[in-house]
C-alpha cells in the first residue's frame, strides 16, 4: 500500500507539467473476486489519469516512452508499472489466512513491443518485492457500434516461479506461525488467460463513461496452493473521465 501512496503521489505531482497535452482525468471504481480461500470480493476507487504525447505517455498505473510516434503502425516501448499484489491477509475470513505475512504490490521495469492490434511484453520487478518477471501477449481492437466504441481484448501472461511464488506460496515462517495450519508451498512458474470487453461512452465532447468487465483464467497448477480457493477470477469496472 505504501507503494501505491508512493505513485499516486507522483502522477498528481506530474499532472500539472502534463496538462497541455492530451490529458485524461478521472476515477475509476472496480470490483473484483478473489483467488483466496475466504476471501470476499474487493471492491476499489482509484484515480483514472492518463497522457499521450508522442513518445512519452502515462496511463496509471503505467508510465513509459515510445521511441516512435504514437500513431506508428509498429512501435517499441519502455517504462515502469505498478504490479498490485493478490492477497492482503486481513481481508480474509480465515483467522489462519489472517497470519500470513502481506503480499506487497510492486513495481516492474518493463520493455514491449507493438505490431498493429498485438503487443508482447516482458516486465521484471525492480522494488525487490519478488525479483521475479512476467512475459504477456495480448490484443485488442475497438469496434464502432452506435454511439458506442467496444473494445474486446485478450491477453496470455507467464509468469515464473519467483513472481508466482509471492503469489500463491507458502513460507515455513508462515506455516509455524499458523502452527502448522497452513502447510509450507513453493510454487512453480504459472500461466492464466484474461479475456475483457470495455465499452466508452461520449456523454459529451470532453466527458466520457466507460464500463467493462474481464475474466481471468489461471492454469490448474495453482489450486495445489494451499491459500488459493479458485483459479479463476471476473472484474467489473466503472470510470468517468474528464479529457481535455
Amino acid at each position: 500500500m505504501d507503494i501505491m501512496k508512493k505513485a499516486c503521489l507522483v502522477v498528481l505531482l506530474a499532472t500539472p507539467l502534463i496538462a497541455q497535452a492530451e490529458t485524461t482525468l478521472g476515477l475509476i471504481a472496480t470490483k473484483s473476486q478473489s483467488l483466496y480461500k475466504d476471501t470476499d470480493a474487493q471492491s476499489t476507487v482509484l484515480p483514472n489519469i492518463s497522457y499521450e504525447a508522442e513518445h512519452f505517455y502515462l496511463r496509471f498505473p503505467e508510465i513509459g516512452y515510445r521511441f516512435l510516434p504514437k500513431q506508428s503502425v509498429q512501435n517499441i516501448s519502455v517504462g515502469l508499472s505498478y504490479e498490485s499484489a493478490g492477497l492482503d491477509p486481513d481481508d480474509s475470513n480465515d483467522t489462519n489466512i489472517q497470519l500470513l505475512d502481506d503480499r506487497d504490490a510492486s513495481i516492474m521495469a518493463f520493455a514491449s513491443y507493438r505490431l498493429g492490434p498485438i503487443t508482447t511484453k516482458i516486465a521484471q520487478d525492480v522494488s525487490g518485492t519478488h525479483d521475479g518477471y512476467y512475459a504477456q501477449i495480448s490484443t485488442g481492437y475497438p469496434i464502432q457500434m452506435a454511439a458506442w466504441r467496444v473494445i474486446p481484448s485478450i491477453a496470455y501472461r507467464y509468469m515464473d516461479n519467483k513472481m508466482s511464488n509471492h503469489l500463491f506460496g507458502v513460507s515455513q515462517t508462515e506455516s509455524n506461525r499458523t502452527g502448522g495450519a497452513i502447510n509450507t508451498y513453493n510454487s512453480d512458474a504459472v500461466s492464466f488467460i484474461r479475456y475483457g470487453v470495455r465499452g466508452i461512452y461520449p456523454v459529451s465532447q470532453h466527458i466520457n463513461l466507460m464500463v467493462g468487465l474481464s475474466h481471468t483464467h489461471y492454469a490448474d497448477k495453482i489450486l495445489k496452493s494451499p491459500i488459493v480457493e479458485d483459479n479463476t477470477v471476473s472484474s467489473l469496472f466503472a470510470a468517468v473521465t474528464l479529457r481535455f
